[in-house]
C-alpha cells in the first residue's frame, strides 16, 4: 500500500503545481455555479415547485451536481491514451505495481483536490446568495446516497478506462474520449435534471448506465425515490459494473497483445 500512497501524494503535489491554472479553473467553476443559480432562480419566480422539485430541492440538485461532477467525473484515465501512444506505458508494465492500482491512486488524488475545491465553491455561493438547501430526511437516506455514489465512482472508472484503452488500436482515441465525456454529462443529468426530457428518453437513460452516475445518487439525497426505485437503481448499477468490469478486462488484455511500443 505504501507505493500507492506515494503515487497519491505525488499526484496531489502535481495537481497543485500550476497554481495559476488551478485558480483560473476555480474561478470558471464559480462563474458557472452563479450562472446556473441565476437561471433556475428566474425560472422558479412565482412557482413553489417545478418538475416535482421544490425550490430548495432544485437548488440542492444544481449545487450538489457541482460536487458530484467533481467527484465522479474527475479522473486521470485520459492519461492512459497519452501513455499508450507514446510508449510510456511500457515503463509502468515492467514495474512491480498494478497499472490499474496506479491509475486508481492518480484518480484519487485528482478527486480529492477537485472535491475540496468544489465544496469551498458551493459554500461561497450559498453564503453569498443565501441559497436555501434541502437536507435529507434521515440517516438511512445518507447511507444509501453514499452507497450509490460509491458504485457510481466504480462504474465511471471502468467505463472511462475501457474507452481510454481504445488507444491500443488507434492514436486518434482522444476524439471518442471527448465525445464520450460530453455525452455522459448530458445523459447523467449533469447539465439539468433528466425530468425535463421526454419520458421514453429518460427511461432509456435510467436503464442504461448513464443516469446511475449522477442523477440517481442525487435523487436519493433529495428523498425523491421510493424504496423500490432505490433498490432497482442499485441493482442497475451493480449489473453495469459487472458488465464493464468484464469489458474492461477483455479490452485491456486484447490491447496488451496488440500493443507495440513504437513511441518508446
Amino acid at each position: 500500500m505504501k507505493k500507492y500512497w506515494a503515487i497519491f501524494s505525488l499526484s496531489v503535489q502535481q495537481e497543485l503545481t500550476y497554481r495559476a491554472s488551478f485558480l483560473m479553473e476555480r474561478a470558471r467553476s464559480i462563474t458557472i455555479i452563479i450562472a446556473f443559480y441565476a437561471f433556475w432562480s428566474a425560472i422558479f419566480q412565482g412557482r413553489s415547485t417545478l418538475l416535482g422539485y421544490t425550490q430548495s430541492q432544485m437548488f440542492t440538485y444544481i449545487l450538489g451536481m457541482n460536487i458530484l461532477r467533481a467527484l465522479v467525473f474527475s479522473d486521470k484515465t485520459w492519461e492512459l491514451i497519452y501513455e499508450i501512444n507514446t510508449g510510456k506505458i511500457s515503463s509502468y508494465l515492467i514495474r512491480p505495481i498494478s497499472y490499474i492500482g496506479f491509475c486508481l491512486s492518480r484518480d484519487a488524488a485528482d478527486k480529492v483536490t477537485q472535491l475540496i475545491s468544489s465544496i469551498l465553491e458551493i459554500c461561497f455561493a450559498v453564503w453569498l446568495f443565501k441559497i436555501p438547501l434541502y437536507a435529507p430526511a434521515g440517516l438511512s437516506t445518507l447511507l444509501l446516497f453514499v452507497l450509490a455514489l460509491f458504485l457510481a465512482l466504480i462504474l465511471y472508472f471502468l467505463m472511462s478506462y475501457a474507452v481510454g484503452a481504445l488507444a491500443f488500436w488507434t492514436a486518434e482515441s482522444a476524439g471518442p474520449r471527448f465525445c464520450f465525456e460530453l455525452f455522459l454529462e448530458f445523459s447523467s443529468g449533469a447539465f439539468f435534471p433528466l425530468d425535463v426530457l421526454p419520458a421514453a428518453l429518460k427511461h432509456a437513460f435510467e436503464i442504461l448506465p448513464f443516469s446511475s452516475l449522477l442523477y440517481f445518487p442525487i435523487n436519493i439525497f433529495l428523498d425523491r425515490l421510493s424504496p423500490e426505485n432505490i433498490v432497482n437503481g442499485l441493482l442497475i448499477q451493480i449489473v453495469w459494473i459487472g458488465f464493464f468490469a468484464a469489458l474492461t478486462r477483455f479490452v485491456w488484455l486484447k490491447g496488451l497483445r496488440a500493443y507495440c511500443a513504437d513511441g518508446g
